[in-house]
């Protein structure tokens, strides 16, 4: 099984997820539930909003930090509905999970802190040829004919 840590691979409280997602343990006859399979719920939702965001390097001071460990608990519940409910908690989980898939493009849209990618520069140096670079002299051999 793998092992998971929270600041890098997901950001949700895995307490909260436990918390929230308690019908749904409670309904599934009992089994015990791990806290190694909460956190793979919690990887898989983060996952998918590293995705839709493009930006996986959140840190606490940022604007929508709150929002995105709440997403993250909100669709980490909805994969365990999903996966271990059955008829109507089945059903939450899908209409939670769309409704979280439609507030990280609302995020995306209005995102305030940049990317990584956005700090990236790309060093260019100039073309060395004549033909393509009009600061570079024609040569001019000494052509005879003779």
């Amino acid at each position: 099984m793998s092992v998971y840590f929270y600041p890098t691979d997901f950001i949700s409280d895995t307490a909260a997820v436990i918390k929230q997602a308690r019908n749904v343990f409670i309904s599934s006859g009992g089994v015990d539930f791990t806290t190694q399979n909460i956190e793979t719920f919690e990887y898989q939702a983060y996952s998918l909003i590293r995705t839709i965001l493009n930006k996986d390097d959140w840190a606490p001071t940022d604007r929508e930090f709150g929002a995105i460990q709440r997403i993250n608990v909100d669709l980490a519940v909805a994969y365990i509905r999903k996966h271990y409910g059955k008829g109507d908690e089945y059903d939450r989980g899908t209409a939670s999970e769309t409704k979280c898939i439609a507030e990280l493009n609302a995020i995306a849209d209005n995102l305030d802190t940049p990317t990584g990618d956005e700090s990236l520069l790309i060093a260019k140096t100039p073309r060395r040829g004549w033909n393509v670079n009009p600061d570079v002299p024609v040569p001019r051999g000494n052509l005879t004919i003779s």
